[in-house]
């Protein structure tokens, strides 16, 4: 029986693929941070904050898995209000974790496939409508450049079959309730007008995918037998966020006046999108959820 160690498993995407791996009879390894009552059948779950490298090649050695997927990190990337510095504190955490990690799989003969969980925010500061792998990395942010320098790192370790996977926004039941779509869903099961009208009046669009449908993508990735750098991994849409506020305002039957006209004459907060073609053609890649069917889910639990 192969096996595969998740680390930050059980954020959205942990808990996700720990399902999913566990159904095509991977045997699932979790690392996490402390003791969690939630846990997920026949995964077994090992305390690592990544911090310690004789703690991890402990770790590894007792497991050897066959692949390693890479989550664990602090993303307060939604939040506005934070300070630089912490912004900066939480790069150097991030940064530490993914190198000790990386630092002790090279320890080994044998080498597990490594898949290290990229975001679209390595794209920031670019002002392009569609997102490549052609696309130079370029961020302002402290996670994008996290992210950036990671990446960069991993390829400096030519011993390392290693995958960077370049989300979009994904969301499902189990997202950081501190997200976007999480806080819009709560906004309207509790009818606050004001931050309803707030985000429909930002006028945002974007990529937005549902996380089983990325998790599935990721767990393809994961077992390509072609060793590839770094790989897009988008719904290839442009989705506005406006539409999907109508559709749940009717699902609720709450009524608010907008008004259109301002919207219209309003700047589009466009975001980019990721071109997800190369996976279309790799792995036949098609989604088979929107953020419809995500956001329905969240509404009704």
């Amino acid at each position: 029986m192969k096996k595969v160690l998740i680390t930050g498993a059980l954020g959205q995407n942990g808990k996700i693929l720990s399902r999913i791996y566990t159904k095509k009879n991977f045997q699932v390894f979790g690392f996490v941070k402390k003791k969690h009552k939630y846990k997920i059948k026949n995964v077994k779950y090992l305390i690592n904050n990544l911090q310690t490298k004789s703690k991890i090649k402990s770790d590894l050695k007792k497991i050897k898995p066959d692949i390693i997927l890479h989550f664990a990190s602090i993303n307060n990337s939604f939040a506005k209000r934070i300070k630089k510095d912490n912004y900066k504190i939480n790069y150097l955490y991030n940064i530490q974790i993914t190198k000790n990690l990386i630092d002790s799989i090279l320890k080994f003969k044998k080498k597990p496939k490594f898949i290290f969980a990229g975001s679209s925010v390595m794209f920031s500061s670019l002002n392009k409508p569609i997102i490549s792998e052609k696309n130079y990395f370029n961020s302002s942010e402290y996670y994008g450049r996290y992210k950036i320098d990671a990446y960069k790192y991993i390829q400096s370790k030519e011993n390392l079959n290693a995958t960077t996977v370049i989300l979009f926004n994904h969301d499902s039941i189990y997202r950081n309730k501190k997200f976007l779509i999480p806080r819009l869903i709560k906004a309207i099961k509790e009818k606050r007008i004001s931050f309803i009208k707030k985000i429909y009046f930002e006028n945002i669009s974007g990529d937005f995918s549902h996380a089983e449908d990325i998790c599935y993508g990721i767990y393809k990735i994961s077992t390509m037998r072609k060793k590839i750098d770094k790989v897009i991994l988008s719904s290839g849409k442009r989705f506005y966020l406006n539409h999907l506020i109508k559709f749940l305002l009717k699902k609720k039957n709450l009524k608010i006046k907008i008004d259109e006209k301002k919207i219209k004459n309003k700047k589009h907060n466009h975001k980019s999108i990721g071109s997800n073609i190369f996976l279309k053609k790799n792995i036949k890649y098609k989604p088979k959820k929107s953020l419809k069917d995500a956001a329905l889910d969240m509404l009704q639990n």
